[in-house]
């Protein structure tokens, strides 16, 4: 149960999306925020025991910082401005624990959680740069003479390692937050990739089967509403199978991804042209009817009559056979398909190189 609840509070306002890289971010800010809250109300009520008021009043109001972080986070659910309040915070923060000392002169140890937390939030440019500001203040205030800027005093030792520990740190940081940053879009590109091989042929990069069929839905819901025409074609390539026993398989693929490239300069821009399998490719054509439709494939078979596929020196003169089927209201997708795969094997059986209605 607590564990559940935890999880939420720390996933508030994060998207579904478990790729998106703000979605990391959100989430380390809510556990920053909580943590940072607790620890530093919890120290703050020390203070006030030890009657360290000063120190016990600064933690208090990083307390509420850290707080106010979060609910600027919930209210106008912008997780760069709610970083930067946690992060310039912590920042005001550490710069004081080093003035002050803090507990028994054990406040500038703290510094350490910086560099991860800056990196993280800001990116790795971003937070080297704002690193790089943060050593040199820190710098300031412990290598000043004779403590000056110090209201207390450190040993030259102490200061001198703990800038070099701090250093240390940040160059482990930063090496891991570039490997991780780098693991992340190494990962979001192969998810990419791999939903694009999920929608797309990878012979043709025309869309699949899969893909064409949701685009088919998608049309026939908006014809539904709208009382639009629709059509849709299935196109097979003529003796195919010749093509690939004479002049090889490689000459089959060459004629698949260059038909494609020509079937894409003939559609319209709402039109869809898909691999359908094997040489069979579909059409869909919205806000189309069957007199579209044929003038559409009778275009088709006129470029197709005048344009030759050079081949290894070789030129192959493809036609095409298609069926076409006029969506409607009442009938289901596989129905449509059907009756265009109907008349497809109506015009190959017919001669081949033309169209049926």
């Amino acid at each position: 149960m607590f564990k559940r609840l935890l999880i939420d509070y720390l996933k508030t306002g994060c998207s579904d999306d478990k790729y998106d890289e703000n979605n990391r971010k959100i989430f380390i800010l809510n556990l920053f925020a909580l943590v940072g809250m607790s620890i530093t109300g919890v120290m703050s009520l020390i203070a006030f025991y030890n009657a360290n008021y000063t120190l016990a009043i600064v933690l208090l109001v990083a307390s509420f910082i850290y707080f106010l972080a979060r609910f600027i986070q919930l209210k106008i659910k912008n997780h760069v401005v709610s970083s930067s309040v946690v992060l310039y915070s912590l920042y005001i923060l550490m710069f004081y624990l080093i003035y002050s000392g803090g507990a028994n002169n054990t406040g500038p140890l703290w510094i350490f959680m910086v560099a991860p937390v800056s990196l993280f939030l800001h990116g790795l440019k971003v937070g080297l740069i704002e690193l790089g500001v943060f050593v040199l203040i820190i710098s300031i205030l412990l290598f000043t003479p004779d403590n000056a800027l110090l209201a207390t005093t450190y040993t030259e030792d102490f200061k001198t390692r703990l800038v070099y520990s701090f250093l240390t740190t940040t160059f482990l940081s930063a090496f891991y937050e570039y490997s991780r940053h780098k693991s992340y879009v190494d990962l979001t590109n192969l998810s990419i990739k791999y939903k694009a091989l999920s929608k797309f042929d990878p012979l043709t990069h025309l869309p699949n089967r899969r893909e064409a069929l949701n685009k088919i839905e998608f049309e026939q819901n908006r014809l539904n509403r709208n009382q639009s025409s629709l059509c849709v074609i299935l196109c097979d390539i003529d003796f195919f199978k010749k093509i690939n026993d004479r002049y090889g398989h490689d000459a089959g693929d060459f004629v698949l991804v260059e038909l494609s490239k020509l079937f894409l300069t003939i559609i319209r821009k709402q039109d869809l042209v898909a691999r359908w399998g094997g040489e069979e490719f579909l059409f869909l054509l919205p806000d189309t009817d069957k007199a579209g439709a044929q003038i559409f494939t009778k275009k088709l078979h006129e470029v197709l009559s005048s344009h030759y596929f050079e081949f290894q020196n070789k030129s192959l003169q493809i036609t095409v056979s298609m069926g076409v089927s006029e969506v409607t209201s009442q009938q289901d997708i596989e129905q449509n398909i059907t009756l265009a795969d109907e008349n497809l094997y109506k015009a190959k059986h017919s001669g081949r190189n033309q169209t049926v209605i």
